[in-house]
């Protein structure tokens, strides 16, 4: 089949699928059935190609058009317009054409310039993900070159279908395009958090994998939502970026949420706030070439000031000109598009594009010295340091590395272990002033103890055998959802039938949500068939009680939490078994280094999804034990020992 053919519709059906008004558009019986239709096909094509043994990475670039059609179907009310139905068949067609070239042994899409609409299966879920590249027609596979990575902004009736149409062969790409684009689907709308914030890294990796990219050149971009996603991710990882563009979007909760939080955010909700709410990590900004935008009449040019007056709060000095700001404190620039509103003006752009190719023109090198924050081990590295262990998470913790000839200085703040990879052997180090004798160990592994650092010789050593807060087993709940987990249902009976019924609810509701909102089914198995291989390679999401879960029963007294059937025991405080369930979140006693979780999937749901994405942060933190209705009847963080604290939440 030719490729025009692909993205062409028979006229008949052209006349039956023409475009109607934006209103809320029902497909009829006859056009699902033939979407229908050419979904089987589709997946009969498949189906012999996985007979056939396939390279499954290969398989994942013609399963994402069959998605497509399977997921219109299953959520027919994101058919918008007729013209999505339009998509949905000649996405049929794309992946047809795919699925017989891959039969004859041929992939001519992997060799192709333009767009390019490419897929890859996620660890998170086994789901398969799509992504768009674009090749310029001067790329040369033998040489490295640039890639901007490309955040969408919020489109709510983005969907798989949408975003292949979007990305069809014959869109446009400009002769004088100098660089590969990466564009992510994101999982859809979610400021790219949790999943989403995973694929940015899946689809980065596989792009990676197919196309020569050059390490040192790799940009993040994005505006409105994709900026909020831009400050969050540039900032929240620093040294994976030459250069960051933010246009828009948001880079806190409560002031651009305010609205939509009616009665605001409890007590023990607002350390997690310090995960995601990107000013708390501006001075990051100092680690790479930044370029912040914003409209002037637009409300969301809020976020790129939030960032430049903690950076300046931080000591840099800035200088305006007109309505820009530039500064010599680091490589940055915040741009203000005149009289502009939601949009990114063209001559803020053009200055941009001038700002971050000039940042680029020697390629991103380590630096010698630098500083950072974070407010979690989730977002721990940063070039040759990563903050193991903190004294105390969602407060401000900081390390910064100065090298001097042979001298290394780090100093630190509320960190309790650190790794120090790439040192020289003859490296002199001190580290808050206490100069370490390291044996000419790399990475170098240092604890805390006692206000004094010592060395240790492995990470057992090192972080000792009870369970710790580390990179990533940290905690909160929703933290176990950015990588691969598995929900346990049980096979017994619980002495307390609500609590039975209200677990059985919280598992419907989690296999009911996340594949709407982030695109994924649940993985999901009984308690009689969790696998050896579950065990080591994902967190266990276990549903029911110690009585009905057999897994469960097998942890249950080495949780850090005690539940019977007369009691849920948080600390002192004691919740009756038979109108509560636990919620929670603790390292694996079956595998330390992986999560169990019990009784939850997100802890926000369908109407934290359907609003502004800032409402997408953790509403149960480590714990919870809840009423049989949903109500919290007390919830909070354990310690940095996995422990419930001395004095725990109301």
């Amino acid at each position: 089949m030719k490729r025009r053919a692909v993205f062409v519709v028979c006229a008949a059906l052209t006349v039956a699928l023409s475009e109607r008004p934006r209103a809320a558009y029902r497909p009829t019986a006859v056009e699902l059935q033939l979407v229908e239709a050419r979904a089987r096909e589709l997946g009969r094509r498949i189906a012999r190609l996985r007979a056939l043994q396939i390279d499954d990475r290969a398989l994942a670039e013609v399963e994402i058009f069959h998605k497509a059609l399977a997921w219109q179907l299953r959520y027919p009310e994101e058919i918008h317009r007729r013209r999505y139905l339009h998509d949905a068949l000649n996405a049929a067609a794309a992946g047809v054409e795919r699925a017989a070239a891959l039969a004859a042994g041929a992939r001519p899409w992997a060799a192709a310039r333009g767009w390019v609409l490419r897929a890859y299966r996620s660890r998170v879920d086994g789901s398969v993900q799509p992504y768009a590249v674009s090749i310029p027609g001067s790329y040369d596979p033998a040489k490295p070159m640039r890639l901007d990575v490309v955040l969408h902004g919020r489109n709510s009736r983005l969907s798989e279908v949408s975003f292949i149409a979007a990305h069809a062969p014959d869109r446009p790409v400009p002769l004088d395009q100098d660089r590969l684009i990466l564009e992510v689907f994101g999982r859809t709308n979610n400021a790219y958090r949790w999943a989403g914030e995973t694929d940015v890294f899946e689809a980065l990796e596989a792009a990676r994998a197919n196309y020569n990219v050059d390490p040192q050149k790799i940009v993040l971009r994005g505006f409105s939502m994709g900026g909020a996603g831009a400050w969050h991710i540039g900032l929240h990882y620093p040294d994976r970026w030459a250069a960051v563009e933010a246009g828009a979007g948001f880079t806190d909760t409560l002031d651009y949420a305010q609205a939509s939080l009616g009665g605001g955010v409890a007590a023990y909700q607002r350390p997690a706030l310090r995960i995601y709410d990107a000013v708390d990590y501006a001075v990051n900004a100092r680690n790479l070439a930044v370029v912040g935008y914003g409209g002037e009449d637009d409300p969301q040019l809020r976020a790129a000031i939030n960032v430049l007056d903690a950076l300046a709060f931080d000591g840099a000095q800035f200088s305006r000109q007109g309505l820009d700001w530039s500064t010599q404190s680091l490589n940055a620039i915040f741009l203000v598009g005149p009289a502009t509103g939601h949009r990114f003006h063209p001559e803020s752009k053009l200055r941009a594009e001038r700002f971050i190719r000039d940042a680029l023109a020697g390629g991103r090198e380590t630096p010698q010295s630098f500083r950072c924050v974070t407010y979690t081990t989730r977002y721990s590295r940063c070039f040759a340091a990563e903050i193991d262990g903190l004294e105390k998470h969602y407060a401000r913790a900081e390390v910064s590395m100065l090298r001097e000839n042979d001298r290394i200085a780090v100093a630190t703040d509320n960190v309790s272990r650190l790794r120090l990879d790439s040192l020289p052997a003859a490296s002199r180090i001190e580290v808050d002033g206490q100069e370490i004798a390291t044996g000419a160990r790399s990475p170098l592994l240092l604890q805390r103890v006692d206000g004094s650092w010592t060395s240790a010789p492995s990470a057992a050593d090192w972080r000792g055998p009870a369970p710790v807060k580390r990179p990533g087993l940290q905690g909160p709940i929703d933290d176990a959802f950015l990588s691969a987990f598995v929900a346990v249902a049980p096979s017994g009976e619980s002495p307390n039938p609500g609590v039975a019924a209200a677990a059985g609810e919280r598992l419907a509701a989690f296999q009911r949500e996340f594949p709407k909102w982030l695109r994924g089914d649940v993985p999901a198995v009984a308690d009689t068939d969790v696998t050896e291989a579950d065990i080591r390679e994902k967190h266990l999401v276990l549903f029911g009680d110690p009585h009905s879960n057999r897994i469960l029963a097998k942890i249950a007294g080495e949780l850090p939490i005690r539940w019977d059937s007369a009691a849920i025991r948080i600390g002192a405080r004691s919740f009756d078994a038979a109108r509560h369930i636990l919620v929670m979140i603790a390292p694996n006693p079956l595998n330390p280094d992986r999560y169990v979780v019990l009784n939850t999937g997100h802890t926000f749901g369908e109407a934290e999804f359907r609003g502004t994405n800032a409402l997408l942060f953790p509403r149960l933190g480590d714990y919870a034990a809840l009423t049989l209705d949903g109500r919290v009847a007390t919830a909070g963080f354990f310690d940095e020992s996995w422990s419930v604290p001395a004095a725990p939440d109301p």
